[in-house]
């Protein structure tokens, strides 16, 4: 290219566009209208958001997989239809986090490291195979109710309408998963 533009010829008469690290080397440039800070903070806030929504897809597929019993095509339905809207929702938040300049986690051990939803198996019953999944449910809302304050604190609008959202579908399964066990 015969050019180069004012920005990376450095010869701007205004301040140059903050350049944040990344852990994978890469340079990103937001100018999106965030402050400069924001990028990150609010980028780890969605880790532990990643980390949940992973750990609960993997725990909802399970149920609906292994369920058995008097409630098997009610749950295995709902549980199909909860892990179908959390894949779709994983490959969303992981986007948020790389359109924020930082690396998604992508690992089990970083989701293990970084989630409050524990890895334990039910003891097979359905009632409480259902439980677990309410009382997962309540620990993303909880999560996302973390990751919504940051992301407002640091006038990330998009990344806080994601995650309404997203808090609004979990409030509904943990209500639907109560109703079965109540």
């Amino acid at each position: 290219m015969a050019t180069q533009s004012k920005a990376s010829s450095g010869k701007s008469s205004k301040a140059a566009t903050p350049v944040l690290g990344r852990p994978d080397g890469a340079k990103f440039r937001p100018g999106t209208g965030l402050k400069p800070e924001a990028y990150a903070k609010v980028g780890d806030a969605l880790g532990p958001v990643l980390a949940d929504s992973y750990q609960l897809f993997i725990k909802t597929q399970g149920v609906h997989w292994n369920v058995a019993g008097a409630n098997f095509f009610g749950i295995h339905k709902l549980t199909e239809t909860q892990y179908e809207d959390l894949y779709l929702a994983i490959d969303k938040i992981a986007e948020r986090i790389r359109a924020l300049g930082m690396t998604a986690p992508a690992s089990y051990t970083s989701y293990g490291k970084m989630s409050s939803i524990k890895d334990e198996e039910s003891d097979g019953s359905p009632g409480h195979q259902v439980q677990l999944l309410m009382q997962d449910n309540g620990r993303l809302c909880e999560t996302l109710r973390n990751a919504i304050e940051i992301a407002e604190t640091n006038d990330d609008v998009v990344t806080a309408d994601l995650l309404t959202a997203r808090l609004a579908q979990h409030e509904q399964n943990a209500w639907m998963l109560q109703m079965i066990i109540s």
